[in-house]
């Protein structure tokens, strides 16, 4: 795919770095979690159909994106209690009512149950390949610690030239400060000069947006149909944004 040209030789030499978000974005997890997790819930007897798991998991997104609820829950009890607590509004949000003890059995059951396989997405070693001589490449994730073994355990490490873990710099998505962190680390960059690629509209594009920089939602899950930003349903789609072959802008804020 010939990306300098056209359109996409406009977009392309604008940026300078390409960052991409991790889990949902370059890595996913096999079986997905929300979907272990409405078999867990089915086992429990408690049915949410299609429409309202949705729902249920576009705020799932909302949650782990520094919501007011999290926020709230932490303060409340601790690092140690959030998945339990997690688990009781999960509950709440599939129509049944929980109290802790029933809350903390069944996140003891998911944990049992779950035991996913991790493995690259679809189309990201091909998008990678494809903009490794063009730009630099970072991965800016909310995870705690470090991720650069994980990205060397899927093969995929050699692409990037910087990673920011948000427990390590003390900034979280959706915080402005934690993009700006990641484009010192790419030398200094300006905002204008950046494009964001993540999963989660909430810890993602408003973010990045509200830091400056241009952004894509994947959505391959079609959680985030209606939002207002430029989203694809592939990685690979965008390549096809950046060599003008699809139609939209990562400039749509």
């Amino acid at each position: 795919m010939g990306l300098v040209r056209g359109l996409g030789y406009y977009f392309l030499m604008r940026y300078q770095v390409v960052i991409f978000d991790l889990d949902g974005t370059l890595r996913e997890s096999e079986p997905h979690f929300m979907d272990a997790l409405r078999g867990c819930l089915a086992d429990y007897g408690i049915t949410v159909d299609g429409f309202e798991w949705r729902l249920t998991e576009r705020w799932v997104h909302r949650y782990w994106a520094q919501s007011p609820e999290l926020l709230q829950d932490v303060a409340e009890v601790g690092d140690e209690g959030v998945w339990t607590r997690f688990i009781c509004r999960l509950m709440e949000h599939a129509g049944h009512m929980a109290d802790w003890e029933e809350a903390e059995k069944f996140a003891a059951y998911v944990r049992e149950q779950y035991q996913p396989r991790s493995r690259v997405k679809a189309g990201v070693c091909e998008t990678l390949e494809a903009l490794k001589e063009r730009v630099q490449m970072g991965v800016l994730s909310n995870r705690m610690n470090s991720f650069d073994a994980e990205l060397a355990e899927l093969g995929i490490d050699g692409y990037f030239d910087f990673t920011v873990a948000a427990g390590e710099v003390g900034i979280w998505k959706p915080q402005p400060g934690i993009f700006r962190a990641a484009l010192a680390r790419a030398g200094g960059v300006s905002p204008e000069e950046a494009l964001y690629v993540g999963d989660n509209y909430y810890a993602d594009i408003v973010g990045a947006n509200e830091a400056g920089l241009d952004a894509i939602l994947l959505d391959d899950r079609h959680v985030f149909t209606d939002v207002m930003c430029t989203r694809v349903e592939r990685m690979d789609e965008v390549l096809l944004l950046l060599d003008g072959k699809r139609a939209g802008s990562p400039r749509h804020r």
